[in-house]
């Protein structure tokens, strides 16, 4: 059992020394993923609202 557990702290002690590697890169890409996700949402909301006004069901 020991060694199961000190397997998996290994791998993980090693996963995150790539991440420590990596540097702001991994937080870069989510939050740019995030912002370009959020503009894009905001888009179709805005034809969403848009579309439901001229059918009337904007509530």
């Amino acid at each position: 059992m020991q060694k199961i557990v000190f397997a998996i702290g290994h791998f993980l002690e090693s996963m995150l020394s790539v991440l420590v590697w990596m540097g702001w890169f991994p937080v870069t890409v989510v939050s740019l993923l995030m912002g370009f996700g959020l503009v894009y949402w905001l888009m179709l909301q805005g034809r969403y609202n848009r579309k439901a006004k001229q059918d009337g069901t904007l509530a």
